[in-house]
């Protein structure tokens, strides 16, 4: 994603969202099941960590451009 305007478009899309892991583990599941709410983030913003839950329950806070749409 470029800024919390895209990711909020996709979120509410409900496109199949991807966390790009900097730092990867084989196999793990990075399927985002849920993205904290963004009406508090101006659209144009880029660069505020994002607490997302991925796989089997898994959390992190991550950077808008690690999350991509899943092709």
């Amino acid at each position: 994603m470029k800024n919390i305007g895209e990711l909020k478009k996709a979120v509410a899309e409900k496109k199949q969202l991807v966390w790009d892991d900097p730092d990867p583990i084989p196999d793990n599941d990075y399927n985002i099941t849920y993205v904290e709410p963004l009406d508090d983030f101006d659209d144009d913003e880029t660069d505020i960590p994002i607490l997302i839950h991925y796989g089997g329950g898994s959390e992190a806070e991550v950077f808008i451009d690690e999350i991509l749409t899943k092709v």
